[in-house]
């Protein structure tokens, strides 16, 4: 999957995020919660869906999800808009994305 948000490129193929052409810096699980907000929008995403997929059978406390949440937004910048809090159910990737052809660079 590769996508174009803002001035971002999203290539899951290659596990990369590019902010106008530089990599953008993602550690992991900040990684895979943006994969999962990309593959599921517009829809928001329950708690409990985001902590099944990214901490599977594993107890982890609330605020390691907001916290990855906050990670996620400093990384986006200036475009932390971009994933919308869903009060009291959980997250959306809210914003336009484009689909990019897998054949180009």
């Amino acid at each position: 999957m590769r996508l174009r948000f803002s001035d971002f490129v999203f290539d899951s193929d290659s596990r990369r995020l590019t902010r106008g052409g530089e990599p953008v810096h993602l550690e992991p699980k900040t990684y895979e919660l943006l994969e999962l907000l990309l593959e599921r929008r517009p829809a928001a995403v329950a708690k409990a869906a985001i902590h099944d997929r990214l901490w599977p059978r594993t107890f982890v406390s609330e605020s390691s999800l907001t916290t990855l949440v906050a990670q996620l937004r400093k990384a986006l910048g200036v475009d932390d808009r971009l994933v919308r809090t869903v009060h009291g159910f959980g997250y959306a990737f809210d914003a336009e994305v484009s689909v990019l052809d897998l054949t180009k660079p």
